[in-house]
């Protein structure tokens, strides 16, 4: 497993795991023994266990990229990261990669998962624009502006889901926007191996528009709770997913006040533990049963 040693999901699917997986923690790869020819690899953790090209059996990317350290050099960081590719890329080539890769949006895109969900559920308004050519179709709606690329400006600010009037915006700058979707609920379904996990969040208590900006991140209280997931709705999860070739992920909806989920988007390396957190759902007993099935 390539990800950061500050990683708590990891925390946990190392934990239940137990012998046989091996983690690479890229933020610390200088506490590791590294030794990679044209031929073969080897590496040696700081906790004296070994892994090595005739010994892996599957390679699993969880959010390897989402942890630096300030004081740390550019240089040496970006040589890391090349290094964990690389590592990565060979267990790729080999058939051995397990889930989504970490480029895996790069590859695909918002707008044209937006595209293929339409097959199955309905979806929003959509609109992504360059000076803002298109807005006026927005005319009389109310609308949001998300994030593509969910980066951070140079200030460590993040776009969250905001409502915006689409001629005002700058129109030199790319925009995503969205029709908004008149909801009491957020829906979230984890996908896993064919299995389904749906789970809901009460948007009355919201002081905004976007869940995320409110999350409660030492989890002391229990905000997502089960939603149930009718066949149909099942059918068309497992189609959408044989469609964007995934096995994992976390799929987004609003439920509208007609009972209709609306998709919204699918985070393919999404976070997940967050909605099981006292393991009473049984959703990390099926990723590291998925894991171990894989490799």
């Amino acid at each position: 497993m390539i990800t950061g040693s500050a990683d708590g999901t990891a925390d946990r699917i190392v934990g239940r795991y137990g012998v046989g997986i091996f983690r690479l923690n890229f933020d610390i790869l200088s506490d590791y023994e590294i030794r990679f020819t044209e031929k073969s690899w080897h590496i040696r953790s700081p906790s004296n266990n070994t892994i090595s090209s005739d010994t892996v059996t599957g390679a699993f990317w969880w959010k390897a990229f989402s942890y630096w350290n300030p004081e740390q050099n550019r240089y040496p960081l970006a040589e890391a990261r090349y290094l964990c590719r690389d590592i990565y890329g060979w267990c790729v080539n080999r058939g051995m990669s397990i889930g989504n890769p970490p480029d895996y949006h790069n590859r695909f895109g918002k707008m044209t998962i937006l595209g293929v969900a339409r097959q199955f559920f309905q979806v929003p308004k959509t609109l992504t624009t360059m000076k803002l050519v298109g807005v006026e179709d927005f005319s009389g709606r109310r609308v949001v502006a998300k994030s593509l690329s969910s980066e951070t400006s140079e200030d460590k600010k993040v776009l969250h889901t905001t409502e915006v009037q689409p001629e005002r915006l700058h129109p030199d700058y790319t925009w995503y926007l969205q029709e908004i979707v008149d909801s009491d609920w957020d829906v979230t379904v984890f996908y896993c191996n064919g299995k389904s996990f749906g789970f809901k969040r009460d948007r009355s208590d919201l002081l905004g528009l976007d869940w995320r900006a409110e999350q409660i991140f030492d989890y002391s209280e229990q905000e997502w709770f089960p939603f149930d997931i009718s066949a149909s709705t099942e059918s068309s999860l497992i189609g959408l997913s044989q469609k964007l070739n995934i096995e994992f992920g976390r799929y987004d909806f609003m439920l509208d006040k007609d009972g209709t989920l609306i998709f919204l988007e699918l985070n393919a390396n999404g976070q997940w533990v967050f909605l099981d957190v006292e393991d009473k759902y049984f959703l990390l007993d099926t990723v590291v049963d998925w894991l171990k099935s894989k490799s």
